[in-house]
């Protein structure tokens, strides 16, 4: 017979599960970096970290992705944002609740969806491209499917694009095999899409707008902080122009120091302004950091990413209650300009035909704008 506290745990079983089911909407996760080592590491396990950086290749995933690359990026991103990155927060620091693993079951299957469906739900208009690093690992003997090994050279022309095209990357910390190399296991995620995103230029033309018909802002109290000033920001519902936005960047906690994120981000920043891969040419990157990860805040700001405003109306997702809830929180959007990088790279290739997107990127480099 069963006793009132397995009574109680299947109610509350029960309803997180109807709960859970009647959420709609996939996991759009901001571009965060988990925080560092714990404060608790020693000096020497910091210094044993930067020794062993691992080999990496960086691969573009094309169509849609295999189960497995799906499963491992859905661990990843589910790691990172809702289980290290939530404990930085104070309501998570407990022990949390009974249910919360089943919460992020759930979340990691929203995510398995988002991943393995994203080219499908956006349509044939909008650009989306999607990164892995890879472990890169030595094939030794007596190895299974020891024909499919690569050598060193073979396996950097499966890389990405731009600056990571070719380049394997800590490849001196390889040991040498003679019978070829493979990659392994994911290291770290992220992908790029191309969405209607609001900066405060971008409103500018509604602004004067309604000042000439006499009507009022609609604001909601973002700030802009990148002069330095505080300044209300209209509302997104104003004036958007179509962006390329950085999202769900995670690296694994071993994977750290070794240069994965930034190797992604990279990627990101020159597939946006391949012609081949997409539609229309853009030299800037977009992204969301929340107020409180000032871990990636500094990375960003390290790759001279410059904080254009803060909105503290932007919702996330709280996994520290019996149920999962869709709370306020604060979220810095960040901007990179991207029209050096794309100059250099079109004078780099050597190539006199570099049509009227790069002409008019010199141009704005020459110009300062």
């Amino acid at each position: 017979m069963m006793n009132s506290f397995s009574l109680f745990r299947l109610i509350s079983i029960s309803s997180i599960l109807v709960h859970l089911i009647s959420l709609s909407g996939t996991i759009d996760a901001l571009a965060l970096i988990s925080p560092p080592t714990p404060i608790s590491s020693t000096l020497s396990s910091k210094q044993n970290l930067s020794k062993t950086k691992i080999p990496f290749v960086v691969q573009q995933l094309k169509g849609q992705p295999l189960k497995d690359d799906a499963d491992q990026i859905s661990s990843i991103v589910i790691s990172v944002f809702f289980q290290e990155e939530a404990e930085r927060l104070p309501e998570n620091r407990s022990m949390g609740s009974i249910t919360k693993p089943l919460i992020l079951a759930y979340l990691k299957n929203l995510q398995f969806g988002d991943v393995r469906g994203k080219k499908y739900m956006l349509g044939n208009g909008i650009n989306n491209s999607m990164f892995v690093a890879r472990r890169v690992v030595p094939v030794g003997e007596g190895v299974v499917g020891l024909e499919d090994s690569l050598t060193l050279s073979e396996l950097a022309e499966q890389s990405s694009v731009g600056a990571t095209k070719g380049k394997i990357y800590n490849k001196d910390q390889l040991s040498d095999s003679k019978f070829g190399y493979a990659t392994g296991d994911i290291l770290g995620f992220v992908d790029v899409t191309e969405k209607n995103f609001g900066l405060p230029g971008d409103n500018k033309k509604s602004e004067d707008e309604s000042k000439d018909n006499n009507s009022s802002n609609d604001d909601e109290g973002g700030t802009i902080i990148s002069s330095g000033e505080s300044m209300l920001v209209t509302s997104n519902k104003g004036r958007k122009s179509l962006r390329p936005v950085l999202t769900n960047l995670s690296v694994k906690q071993e994977a750290r120091c070794s240069g994965v994120g930034s190797a992604l981000v990279d990627s990101c920043e020159s597939v946006v302004m391949e012609r081949s891969e997409w539609s229309r040419d853009y030299f800037e990157m977009v992204l969301e950091v929340e107020e409180e990860n000032e871990a990636a805040q500094r990375f960003y700001e390290k790759r001279s990413y410059v904080a254009m405003y803060s909105d503290p109306s932007s919702r996330r997702y709280d996994t520290s209650g019996l149920l999962l809830n869709n709370v306020r929180t604060t979220k810095i959007c960040y901007r990179k300009d991207l029209t050096q990088k794309g100059a250099q790279r079109g004078m780099r290739s050597g190539s006199n035909d570099d049509g009227p997107g790069m002409f008019f990127a010199k141009i704005r480099q020459f110009m300062g704008l």
